[in-house]
């Protein structure tokens, strides 16, 4: 997919699924790695009142680097180029604001399309998808539940994690 050239993490998916019992997300922990063939890495169980789960919620801390540098690199080119077509266009429509000063006015359409494109490599970056996973976590965790974290890695392992989970009695969230 396009988009993946942002990313410098493996794993872009995130999926939780809350239990009551230990038992139960064992099972399904066990249920997944054999169904889905993820590797152990990939598969994270959150204790009830754990205190340090951020690091199995977000085990990549050098993919989510290399994702700020990606996206604000790409969608900054991405946003300067958009920004000389769209100058491009109204100097070929003959704007005068434009063809007065062609080469300002060419800067400040390159330079506001680069901040633009990299605000949203920002938005990105912060995945505010996550959040939905990440704040739920939260909340089962204080709230003396179990959390299977699971990291897919592809499409085709997303999807029968989510067949595996269908099956069993949890809560289910994932991002995007």
């Amino acid at each position: 997919m396009v988009w993946n050239v942002l990313f410098g993490e493996r794993s872009t998916t995130k999926i939780a699924a809350i239990f009551d019992t230990e038992q139960g997300a064992a099972t399904a922990a066990a249920a997944i790695h054999s169904s889905a063939g993820l590797q152990a890495a990939q598969i994270r169980l959150v204790k009830p009142y754990e205190k340090d789960y951020a690091k199995k919620i977000e085990p990549e801390t050098q993919g989510i680097v290399r994702t700020a540098l990606r996206a604000h690199l790409v969608l900054g080119a991405a946003g300067a180029v958009v920004g000389f077509f769209g100058w491009g266009l109204l100097y070929l429509a003959g704007i005068i604001a434009v063809t007065a000063t062609p080469l300002g006015s060419l800067g400040v359409f390159i330079f506001f399309g680069a901040i633009a494109g990299m605000l949203l490599g920002g938005l990105v970056t912060a995945r505010p998808d996550h959040q939905l996973v990440i704040q739920r976590v939260q909340t089962a965790t204080q709230e003396g539940k179990w959390t299977l974290l699971i990291h897919p890695r592809t499409p085709r392992q997303c999807d029968q994690v989510m067949a595996a989970l269908s099956g069993v009695e949890a809560e289910v969230t994932r991002s995007v």
